[in-house]
């Protein structure tokens, strides 16, 4: 027997079905006339001009970059040595950031204590590491203290102490950081990564070396290293700021023209896969 729904369903059924189709229809309108934009065209390409330089070289073999820049009253002084973490002894990996690190930690002639003052008097900047290649010492001063920078590099650069006690603290520090970035995801995980594409080639060790290698650099083995690469014939100084090419040149000449040069090896790692 069929039973017959009360009107009221049905009137409510009927709007109900009317009611999608309206909406339908709304939606696919708006569609339609949906705004509709591509991406913007990409940019020309700015043109790069680079700026005037100068070329010269020392007897000694230091080669030299001068680049005039009068914006400002600044000189920025950079001096890059061609040997970085990838020259590490084998067994020894850390030796390379060790040695760069302590440079403005103590030379023959000044403390890390007299280094730090004698920048901070001038309202200037100096800065030391290694990358995977070359090894920098960086000074940034106002141009009237062009040549307390010269001379300051200088004495970090060629005469760095590397006292037994300087390399105990700075050891403890890379220590102490391996720690904590040994309990890092991100980091690990960029370790293993590195060794995955470089494989047995140097840019596959840690930067800084292991914990294990890092114990077990001496005092001996940072003079070992310095002395075989940091030399005037395996590094380029780059001067940028206002100071004219002469005064540049002239500055540089008394100040490292009398670094001595030497025989180097040039690093030959296999190669990476």
């Amino acid at each position: 027997m069929l039973v017959e729904k009360p009107n009221g369903y049905r009137t409510r059924f009927f709007v109900t079905i009317l009611l999608c189709v309206v909406l339908d229809i709304v939606s696919v309108a708006q569609t339609s006339q949906w705004p509709r934009e591509n991406p913007p065209p990409p940019l020309f390409a700015p043109k790069v001009e680079f700026p005037d330089y100068e070329l010269r070289q020392l007897n000694n073999g230091l080669q030299v970059v001068i680049i005039e820049s009068r914006e400002q009253p600044v000189v920025n002084v950079r001096l890059l040595i061609r040997a970085g973490t990838s020259s590490d002894p084998t067994d020894k990996p850390g030796v390379a950031a060790l040695a760069a690190q302590l440079l403005d930690q103590g030379t023959t002639g000044r403390t890390a204590q007299e280094i730090a003052a004698s920048i901070d008097n001038v309202g200037g900047f100096l800065s030391v590491g290694a990358g995977a290649d070359f090894s920098f010492i960086n000074i940034l001063v106002m141009n009237d203290r062009f040549n307390f920078a010269l001379e300051l590099l200088s004495d970090v650069t060629r005469y760095p102490a590397y006292l037994s006690s300087e390399l105990d603290r700075q050891r403890q520090q890379m220590l102490s950081g391996m720690q904590v970035n040994h309990e890092d995801p991100e980091y690990v995980a960029n370790m293993i990564f590195e060794r995955l594409i470089y494989g047995s080639h140097p840019y596959g060790n840690p930067y800084a070396g292991t914990p294990e290698s890092v114990r077990r650099i001496t005092r001996m083995d940072l003079q070992t290293f310095h002395k075989s690469h940091y030399l005037p014939n395996n590094a380029i100084l780059a001067i940028v700021g206002d100071v004219s090419s002469e005064e540049t040149f002239n500055g540089i000449v008394r100040a490292l023209g009398d670094w001595e040069r030497g025989d180097f090896q040039v690093s030959d790692p296999v190669d990476p896969p």
